[in-house]
């Protein structure tokens, strides 16, 4: 044990009271700001509890810490649950460290700054969404072995560890290697005898032998897959940075061991200096979180976790408030619009920076997991099924296109097909009463037309078939309305697509359909888009019936002087119409 005689000096409690902070902030960080990285990471894989999942996992080294680290992950679909377990994993190194220390220099005081590094390290590269848990789980079986190597001296037990190695190369996989590195530097900087130069080569034999045996024999997998998975090789420049600073002090880590141990180093152990130097690292951390953090990334998620929980009043209310700049987040918020049939009515409520390129994503792999909801929303349901599968194929089973696959076979009426897609996701935690319940649907064909997400679909499904255009998705919305005359949704897409575009003309033309349609009144954008054609050519167009609200020509009227006004300083102009008028077609059409 450590001797804590002088008060000044790292007490126990004083690690402990420091990690726990850590891990409260870690938390803290994760459920409240950050949360988006725990969903985004969450629906890029569904853990099913079953053999043959289990089974992918165990055919190649580091399968069984990706497979552990899958089980984790499905936690994230948890707000609080999914923190907590992120912020316990990344404070144990921590804690290793703490009782690493305790073997290696048992009479000395050791500075709290070093115990802390790793945890620090691993958070900034949490930071980035694309770090999953393996990466996390990898340095914490690291640091285990190696606690696991330095717990006794004994001659036996040091041969344990070598003949044990080939097995936490399998499980662990690359990461073994880094551990190699670490047992060669602990041996050469902390060994005694000729002793340490013998256990050096074992190891370094036993891992080139079981390197040579998973390749070449019992595995067959790449070369770099064995050298290499599954060690986290992002192209982010600094989080490759951080990758090998967080490496390279692992592997030296013994080294330094010695170097604080010694002489007038030892001061830095010191309680005082141990304060000052946390306090450094915690701001410096804190900063760079801050720094990596990506605000329009968060919010573009946050869109996209509304809409795969059919929130969409929630995610019609945070575009408004807070507009996401993205591509994937306006294109969120118009699926949104048009689940709650306010496409054309709250259009221009949210930025429209890309045209009509928002309104449907081209077919690719970059779009294939959203791309889908277009088309489930208009109701071309087979078109939506074919997206989701696609994506089933290339990236494999996860939450969304699984629940897709399902909603879309219930819809087409081939339950069978539905029961195989319900059936997995009842061998799920989070998704198996989601799956019950659909399963009733699936038993009983009647309850699909009550429900309102799948029967409002079931309603406009297409009368006839016709060839899909997925080189031209928005070429489509003619050809569904001919098929289906009375698809509102479709209708207003239309609509919405020839706003964006500016084509007023094509507009007017497709007005008179509506009162047929059931439309009991015209949407605000259109009425804005009617005001634009009479002002150029003094003409109304054929309303169908339908009556224009007097509250628009009001409005119009206020725009028309305004514009005139504003028009006299033409540098501050945009500005000055955007404030009052922003939120209009005719805003769109001038400045847009």
């Amino acid at each position: 044990m450590i001797k804590m005689n002088n008060s000044k000096t790292v007490l126990n409690t004083d690690v402990y009271l420091l990690l726990g902070v850590f891990f409260i902030a870690a938390f803290g960080y994760f459920c409240f700001v950050a949360n988006y990285i725990l969903f985004f990471q969450e629906t890029q894989s569904l853990f099913i509890f079953s053999r043959e999942y289990l089974h992918q996992y165990l055919l190649k080294p580091g399968g069984p810490l990706e497979y552990s680290a899958r089980f984790l992950t499905q936690f994230y679909a948890g707000k609080f649950s999914g923190s907590i377990i992120l912020s316990l994993v990344l404070t144990l190194p921590g804690i290793i460290l703490y009782n690493i220390n305790k073997r290696l220099i048992p009479t000395v005081s050791f500075s709290l700054l070093f115990l802390l590094i790793p945890s620090c390290l691993m958070l900034l590269m949490q930071d980035n969404y694309y770090h999953l848990m393996e990466y996390n789980l990898g340095f914490v079986l690291i640091l285990l072995y190696y606690y696991f190597s330095v717990l006794s001296v004994k001659i036996f037990h040091r041969i344990l560890v070598i003949i044990l190695f080939p097995l936490f190369y399998y499980v662990a996989g690359a990461y073994a290697l880094i551990f190699a590195g670490m047992y060669f530097v602990y041996n050469l900087s902390l060994g005694k005898g000729k002793q340490r130069y013998i256990f050096i080569s074992l190891l370094l034999l036993i891992s080139a032998v079981s390197f040579l045996i998973f390749w070449k024999i019992i595995f067959l997998q790449p070369v770099e897959h064995i050298l290499f998975f599954p060690l986290p090789l992002l192209e982010n420049t600094a989080y490759k940075a951080t990758f090998f600073i967080l490496t390279g002090y692992l592997v030296f880590y013994p080294l330094i061991c010695r170097f604080v141990s010694k002489g007038k180093i030892r001061i830095l152990n010191k309680k005082s200096y141990s304060l000052i130097s946390i306090i450094f690292v915690f701001a410096v951390t804190i900063f760079l979180l801050f720094k990596i953090y990506n605000p329009q990334t968060a919010r573009v998620v946050e869109l996209e976790k509304l809409i795969f929980r059919e929130k969409y009043d929630e995610a019609i209310a945070i575009q408004q408030k807070r507009p996401s700049r993205n591509l994937i987040g306006q294109y969120f918020y118009n699926i949104a619009l048009s689940e709650t049939d306010q496409l054309c009515d709250k259009l221009f409520f949210g930025s429209q920076d890309f045209g009509a390129n928002s309104l449907v994503l081209p077919w690719g792999d970059e779009h294939l997991n959203r791309g889908a909801y277009f088309y489930y929303s208009i109701g071309l349901i087979n078109e939506a099924h074919r997206w989701a599968y696609e994506e089933m194929v290339v990236y494999g089973y996860r939450p969304e296109n699984i629940k897709l696959l399902a909603k879309t076979s219930l819809i087409d009426g081939d339950y069978k097909v539905a029961r195989k897609y319900l059936n997995i996701l009842k061998s799920t935690i989070y998704y198996r009463d989601w799956a019950k319940k659909y399963e009733k649907m699936a038993d009983n064909p009647e309850l699909i037309k009550s429900d309102p997400d799948l029967g409002s679909k079931l309603k406009i499904l297409p009368k006839s078939n016709f060839f899909i255009l997925f080189n031209e998705p928005q070429n489509n919305l003619p050809l569904i309305l001919e098929a289906q005359p009375d698809n509102r949704k479709a209708f207003e897409y239309y609509l919405a697509g020839l706003l964006l575009t500016k084509n007023v003309e094509i507009i007017m033309n497709n007005i008179s359909k509506m009162k047929e349609m059931g439309y009991t009144r015209i949407q605000r954008h259109i009425e804005e888009a009617i005001f634009i054609y009479y002002n150029s050519t003094k003409i109304i167009p054929d309303l169908g019936g339908l009556i224009i609200n007097a509250e628009t020509q009001l409005r119009f009227d206020h725009y028309f002087a305004s514009y005139v006004e504003a028009r006299k300083n033409p540098s501050t102009m945009k500005e000055k119409m955007q404030k009052e008028f922003g939120n209009t077609f005719w805003y769109y059409f001038h400045f847009k």
